[in-house]
């Protein structure tokens, strides 16, 4: 796990236990958000709209289709954060 993961994954995790209302032990990259953590679509949307908060990134209009794990998400916001880095006027 690189470090953009590493720190994604160490804020995403807190994030998902209070969401979903499960300890954060139960929180693992494998953990599917709705059969084992127990996720409705308000979870989802709840995650959603504070993953954007948190780590600055849109998740409208991404393709969602693959993520059903936390990890999946994860990925997902590195992604998202790489390509808006890169995309950055600041960026070289």
């Amino acid at each position: 796990m690189d470090v953009e993961h590493g720190d994604v994954w160490e804020a995403l995790r807190p994030l998902c236990a209070r969401v979903m209302s499960v300890p954060p032990e139960a929180v693992v990259p494998q953990a599917r958000l709705v059969a084992d953590l127990g996720a409705d679509s308000l979870d989802i949307t709840e995650l959603e709209v504070a993953s954007e908060e948190l780590f600055g990134v849109s998740l409208k209009g991404t393709d969602k289709a693959g993520v059903s794990t936390v990890g999946d998400v994860a990925d997902l916001i590195v992604r998202l954060r790489t390509t808006r880095d890169a995309h950055s006027p600041l960026a070289l």
